[in-house]
């Protein structure tokens, strides 16, 4: 038999990334919450499927169906063993029937990962339960991806996330549109979930690629779902569609023709999506209704003032500064303050930076993320302090496990490496 090709393999992850998401949703409508975890092993099964089908048989003509109807199928043997379901009969439990083209229009898809979006971000569960649940059953993250967001380990996040599942299924909880008193706070929980999806896409953890854009568009179809939505359209929700639309705007310059990172500086500004960024504006004006100011309109602004500069030069880093001291003053974060860290090194230079490094180190665990290590060589360079940047390099070039990453700090350590004459 013919070994399937690696880049089919690519193809059918790549489609699992980006459904795995609103599969679990689709199938938590049909089957109930309570059955979640039956229904991920469910999804992965479909998936496992696929690989080992697809690359032989092809892949049918509307995948996505495909995958929903064969995890749907898989839920339905399980319950029938455990006889726990009464199956509906053959007619009705046929693709045709129960995964049409109408049940995958993305507003039918978009209601049913609101309501479980807002189901795994009940007040039951502490917000960073909420968080880690809802990334996994509407993200489609590995457990391994969820301790990075959260700077913690595998072990802890797995727990937490056990302990939440139990928590709602012993609550009853339905997928269902929250009460309007319970609204404001689960859209809260939602739209970190989704900022940390973003995140996740924007600077891939683990793999061969640096960025992942399927997670990145997702983010943005569900926050402008959001932001369409009458139960949660609001400022702060067109705020957060507005960061990533300008974030993403720039994505395409962002990598180079061979996968490796190009940095801001390097970027050519005529390559960034001028459509992704008119919609950035939109949403923007849209966050400036009313008087609420939010973390994510302090970050948008940040990302429109990267975004809408001219040049490297030309952008206004005292206003970007000002916005880093408000968004700090609002709610503290180590990887917020590395950010403000290096618009201070381009106002003040790198010995001021250096300084502001060496405090943040102490702080907390910011030293075990890879780009506190990659700025700090960054500002040592600048300082021509080269066997203290090489030793920064080594140091992120081993906590790093995304490929493109890797690539790239090993090509700044051969480029800080004396030439020797022959």
């Amino acid at each position: 038999m013919e070994r399937p090709t690696p880049e089919i393999h690519d193809s059918i992850d790549h489609l699992f990334r980006q459904h795995a998401g609103q599969m679990v949703a689709v199938l938590g409508r049909i089957f109930g919450f309570g059955r979640l975890e039956m229904i991920e092993d469910a999804v992965q099964d479909a998936l496992v499927a696929a690989l080992r089908r697809w690359p032989f048989s092809g892949s049918p003509a509307n995948p996505r169906a495909w995958l929903i109807e064969a995890a749907k199928n898989r839920v339905l043997d399980r319950l029938r063993r455990e006889s726990k379901f009464e199956a509906p009969p053959p007619e009705e439990d046929t693709p045709a029937a129960s995964i049409n083209d109408d049940l995958l229009f993305e507003k039918e898809i978009g209601e049913d990962q609101l309501r479980m979006i807002f189901a795994c971000c009940h007040p039951a569960i502490s917000p960073d339960s909420r968080v880690a649940l809802t990334l996994k059953a509407v993200g489609g993250f590995s457990v391994r991806e969820i301790a990075r967001a959260f700077l913690s380990n595998d072990e802890a996040v797995a727990k937490m996330r056990t302990r939440a599942k139990q928590r709602l299924i012993a609550e009853g909880v339905q997928l269902e549109m929250p009460p309007p008193a319970e609204l404001p706070g689960r859209l809260d929980a939602a739209l970190r979930v989704i900022y940390l999806m973003f995140n996740e896409g924007y600077g891939a953890s683990a793999g061969d690629d640096l960025i992942r854009a399927d997670l990145c568009f997702e983010a943005i179809r569900l926050a402008e779902f959001l932001a369409r939505h009458p139960a949660t359209a609001s400022p702060k929700v067109h705020a957060a569609a507005a960061l990533f639309l300008f974030q993403a705007a720039r994505l395409p310059a962002r990598v180079g023709d061979t996968g490796e990172l190009i940095v801001l500086a390097d970027q050519d500004r005529s390559r960034w999506s001028s459509d992704l960024i008119a919609r950035g504006l939109r949403h923007f004006r849209a966050s400036a209704a009313g008087s609420e100011i939010t973390s994510y309109h302090l970050e948008a602004e940040i990302a429109a003032l990267y975004t809408l500069a001219p040049t490297l030069a030309e952008t206004d880093w005292h206003r970007i500064l000002e916005c880093y001291d408000a968004l700090q003053r609002r709610s503290y974060s180590p990887v917020a303050e590395l950010n403000r860290i290096i618009v201070i090194g381009q106002i003040h230079g790198p010995e001021r930076a250096i300084t502001e490094l060496s405090s943040l180190a102490v702080t907390g665990d910011i030293a075990k993320y890879n780009l506190f290590h990659i700025t700090r060589a960054h500002f040592l360079e600048s300082r021509g302090d080269v066997t203290g940047a090489s030793e920064a390099l080594r140091t992120a070039l081993e906590m790093t496990e995304n490929q493109a990453v890797r690539r790239f700090i090993s090509s700044r350590l051969d480029a800080l490496q004396p030439v020797t004459p022959v």
